[in-house]
């Protein structure tokens, strides 16, 4: 019996560490992607600011024109 005690804890010991660094590396390549997809975003979004820009500055010179 001591010895079935003694084969057990360490499976059981290996099996929650092997859980818990599953989840923690699950839990840091979510965060990376939720940053990436930020930072995708926020490109996208800096690109359409730029055209309004440009689209802005147009008009403010083609009525400096008139």
């Amino acid at each position: 019996m001591k010895i079935v005690i003694q084969l057990t804890l360490p499976i059981i010991f290996l099996f929650f560490t092997a859980c818990s660094s599953k989840s923690q590396t699950e839990v840091i390549n979510s965060a990376s992607k939720d940053i990436s997809e930020l930072l995708k975003t926020l490109i996208q979004k800096e690109k359409e600011i730029n055209d309004l820009n440009q689209k802005l500055e147009s008009c403010k010179n083609s009525k400096a024109e008139l």
